[in-house]
């Protein structure tokens, strides 16, 4: 097997960036350790390079179609990494993003006015969807049991029941805390949203990324009822570093809906894949399941190493288990410093996390902490931490 280097250096600065440039601008300085967006410093498979470049020398940039091979190999994807046989009918894209996708959809699935049940803390960007399209965010803040967050069921069927109650919109796994949805909980969620004529939208785009010992279940994959009452979103953008190429993947068993999902893509021109996001994901689809294998070890041994770090040298935080995803939870409270909190690791141990806020009220003292980098960058940042402490 091809040897992957992870340790390396490789200068992201000045490259536009959005992670590494766009930190004065996010944090007031551009010499923080940025640990922060979810982007891996990790370079891409060398597969997708070798097609990119394949690309490039024939010389022509034109738009692209869907080849059976593109089909076969997202199908191909869901099977062999998932155990699930998606049916090709259900299958639709959104070249903009799952963001973009998430937006179209509460569109279709809501008005206005109508309320959209979410787990929190939850993805800002989620949480942001719901707000600026005009619709009411009921939250159903997620419990912590024995330092792991589950799902608080009791405050759920009491929040679906609620009127204008259309959708329950999740992240699976939960983005920022990490935590998998095992099937017993995603059936149950299932259950009450039916119950109750709720459909779910779940953005799955960090599932393929999960530690040693878990498992990833795609909630439509459990019935066909549930499959016919939800919306599965996913990428190549977070599995495999292409964040730049902004597409998505959906499973829309509803024929309906996904008419009219199609009709709103049509309408907006977005129908189109980007040249080399089609030609990433094919390649990694069909050629590139070892990096991720690889990737996935690297970001497990940061995770120890975090965790031991933390457990020796900064015993005041407090990390929760990291399931999935390649973000590390972490409660900073014990370090005393409130609300100045935040300026604190920017300023003066000039590191950039994404702070706790942003993904619900009550998050202040946390903060998401990206590990797809360096290992030695990561210690450097919590090193330096514990110098300023």
């Amino acid at each position: 097997m091809m040897h992957l280097d992870f340790d390396t250096p490789i200068d992201r600065c000045g490259t536009q960036s959005y992670k590494w440039d766009g930190t004065l601008a996010e944090f007031g300085r551009k010499d923080v350790i940025p640990m922060w967006v979810a982007d891996m410093d990790f370079p891409c498979a060398p597969e997708i390079l070798d097609a990119f470049s394949d690309r490039v020398r024939h010389g022509i940039m034109g738009y692209t179609i869907r080849s059976q091979q593109y089909m076969d190999a997202v199908r191909g994807w869901f099977r062999n990494r998932h155990s699930w046989d998606v049916s090709e009918e259900a299958l639709t894209f959104a070249p903009p993003g799952v963001i973009f996708a998430v937006n179209v959809l509460i569109d279709l699935l809501s008005e206005p006015g109508d309320r959209i049940v979410m787990q929190t803390p939850n993805y800002d960007a989620l949480m942001n969807s719901v707000s600026a399209g005009g619709r009411i965010i009921s939250e159903n803040p997620l419990k912590v049991v024995n330092n792991r967050y589950e799902l608080d069921f009791d405050g759920l069927e009491q929040i679906l029941a609620l009127p204008r109650t259309k959708i329950l919109l999740m992240s699976n796994p939960n983005n920022p805390t990490g935590r998998l949805w095992t099937p017993e909980e995603l059936s149950r969620l299932g259950d009450l949203c039916a119950q109750h004529h709720v459909t779910i939208i779940s953005d799955d785009i960090h599932a393929d990324i999960v530690m040693p010992g878990y498992h990833y279940t795609p909630l439509p994959s459990l019935s066909p009822e549930l499959a016919q009452r939800s919306v599965l979103l996913t990428s190549t953008n977070k599995t495999f570093n292409l964040g730049g190429l902004q597409m998505a993947t959906l499973v829309i068993y509803d024929e309906v809906l996904r008419s009219r999902f199609n009709q709103v893509m049509a309408r907006y021109q977005t129908r189109l894949d980007n040249l080399f996001g089609a030609i990433a994901l094919e390649t990694a689809y069909t050629s590139c399941g070892y990096w991720l294998d690889a990737v996935i070890s690297y970001i497990n041994e940061n995770r120890k190493a975090l965790e031991a770090f933390i457990r020796t040298e900064l015993p005041q935080l407090t990390a929760y288990p990291m399931e999935s995803t390649y973000f590390s939870w972490i409660d900073f409270s014990g370090l005393g410093k409130g609300e100045g909190l935040e300026r604190f690791l920017i300023d003066t141990c000039g590191v950039a996390f994404t702070p706790g806020r942003e993904f619900s009220a009550g998050y202040g003292q946390f903060m998401r902490v990206n590990l797809a980098c360096r290992r030695e960058l990561l210690l450097t940042a919590f090193r330096q931490i514990r110098q300023n402490i």
